[in-house]
Formats: C-alpha cells, sequence, structure tokens
C-alpha cells in the first residue's frame, strides 16, 4: 500500500491480546494505525514495538467508556488523520459467574465497556464515514454472541446485544456505502480472562452452584491449552476491511464454526446435553 492509499484504521482495545495483534498486523501491512486504550501505560508494550519496527501506529489515551473523553479527544484524532476508514470497537472484558449471582450494578459494568463504548464509538465516527460514503466498522464480539456457555451469561448478553444492533446497522448503512462487520472469535490467547471479572456472589454459601463451578474450572482449564494466536484474528479482521464487499458475520476458530453449527442444526436437548457434558460433568 502506498503512502497516497495509506488508510487510517482507529482501534480500541489495543493494549493487548486481539487488539494489539491487529494493531501491528494492519500497520505491517500499510495501514496507518490509531491504537486505544484507556491509560498509558497499557499501551507502552505496543509503543515500544512501534518503534522498534518502525510501524505506523499512533497510540492514544482514549477512556471508550466516557462521554466526555471519547467527545474530547476522537475529534481531535479525526482531525488529525483527515477522518478514519475502519473502526475496530475491540475493547471489552468478561463478566463471569452464575446468572442468579450476577447484581445490577456488575452488569451495567460490563454492558458499559461491551455494547456502549461499542454504540458511543460508531457514533462518533459515522458522520465523516457517511459524508464520504465510504468506512468499515468491525465489531468484534465472540463465540459467545451466539452460543452462550455456563457461567457467561453477563458476558454473553453484551456480546448478544452488540451482534444485533450491528445487524440493524449493517443494513441502514449498506445503502450509504459504509460496510458493518462483526467478527465472533473462538479461543485465542487474550488478555480477556486474565481481566475477567467474577462477580461477587460467584461462590456465596447460600447459592447451589459449587459442585458446578469446581467441573466448569477443571473443563476450562483443559480447553485453554488449545487456545490459539490472536494474529489469526487479525487477518480476518484484515480481510474484512480490504473487501469492498464484506460478508456480515466472520466466525474464527474451528471450535467457534462447529459450535456454531452444532447449536443450529442439532436438535435443542440433543446440543444442550452435549454442552453440559462438556463443561459440567
Amino acid at each position: 500500500m502506498s503512502r497516497g492509499e495509506q488508510k487510517t484504521v482507529l482501534i480500541t482495545g489495543a493494549s493487548g491480546g486481539i487488539g494489539m495483534a491487529t494493531a501491528i498486523y494492519l500497520a505491517e501491512k500499510g495501514y496507518s494505525v490509531v491504537a486505544t486504550s484507556r491509560s498509558d501505560d497499557r499501551l507502552a508494550a505496543l509503543k515500544s514495538l512501534a518503534s522498534e519496527r518502525q510501524l505506523p501506529i499512533s497510540t492514544v489515551v482514549m477512556d471508550v467508556n466516557s462521554d466526555e473523553a471519547v467527545n474530547s479527544v476522537l475529534p481531535e484524532v479525526l482531525a488529525e488523520h483527515g477522518g478514519v476508514d475502519a473502526l475496530v470497537n475491540n475493547a471489552g472484558y468478561s463478566l463471569w459467574g452464575p446468572g442468579e449471582s450476577l447484581s445490577i450494578d456488575e452488569l451495567r459494568d460490563v454492558f458499559e465497556t461491551n455494547f456502549y463504548a461499542a454504540f458511543r464509538m460508531m457514533q462518533g465516527v459515522l458522520p465523516g464515514m457517511t459524508e464520504r460514503g465510504s468506512g468499515t466498522i468491525v465489531n468484534v464480539t465472540s463465540v459467545e454472541g451466539k452460543i452462550v456457555t455456563p457461567f457467561n451469561g453477563g458476558y454473553g448478553a453484551t456480546k448478544f446485544a452488540l451482534e444485533g444492533l450491528s445487524e440493524a446497522m449493517r443494513l441502514e448503512l449498506w445503502p450509504l456505502g459504509v460496510r458493518v462487520v462483526v467478527i465472533e472469535p473462538g479461543l485465542y490467547s487474550t488478555n480477556l480472562f486474565s481481566n475477567q471479572v467474577v462477580a461477587e456472589r460467584t461462590e456465596a454459601s447460600d447459592l447451589p452452584y459449587g459442585p458446578l463451578l469446581a467441573r466448569y474450572r477443571k473443563h476450562r482449564a483443559g480447553y485453554d491449552r488449545f487456545a490459539k494466536n490472536p494474529v489469526k484474528v487479525a487477518r480476518v479482521i484484515h480481510r474484512a476491511i480490504r473487501s469492498r464487499r464484506p460478508r456480515f458475520r466472520y466466525t474464527v476458530g474451528a471450535e467457534a464454526t462447529l459450535g456454531i453449527l452444532a447449536s443450529r442444526y442439532l436438535p435443542e436437548r440433543v446440543f444442550q446435553t452435549l454442552l453440559s457434558r462438556a463443561l459440567l460433568r
């Protein structure tokens, strides 16, 4: 990609995992990347690597959960770069625990980061995209946005919501030249689980989930060793951004693809039994 053709991509949650892998991968492909996170310390590793490799990555501190922060920082970014050609909404975290254990405040917080922040960013970049008649919005959801596993109801709810919003906006924006895409990763090595918030009442003695939690953790520990390099997700994001006619959904990972297909074509009770045996027995 020549300098005259260089496109600008804005990535949220770029301090690690899929966001950082995507920032590096797209910069290596010749894109001008604006990588954001809520603190400068979180961006230190990416800044160091970009400097070392002389990659076209600029880092910006922006708290996507804050109207004030986005409204003050984002216009400066757009003005400096003459707008952005693509937005990758990747910021998010996982809330874990039985549905009965979740508090309203915990649910509000995870929706604020995983859903409302993505919506806030979309609203911020869309005026420029629709005025130019071009642009791509990539919302990183999850296989949990299609099939939710036990104790991930709070997290899955945010991803279902983001997929629903994305589906409507895809239809609204397509005639205006703006493409909306969702990326549904399966099991990849990211900081999602290290940053996971466990609901405060998950282990409460008055709740009956203790044995199920222990079984789930045992099974999950076995599956985690199969987590793959997030650069594979970055490649798919690149494919969606560079495509003139991208698909709406890109499911990434064999286990995610098989899980979604099984949920679609197997009888509901059979699928529920298989999932339960894989995680709770």
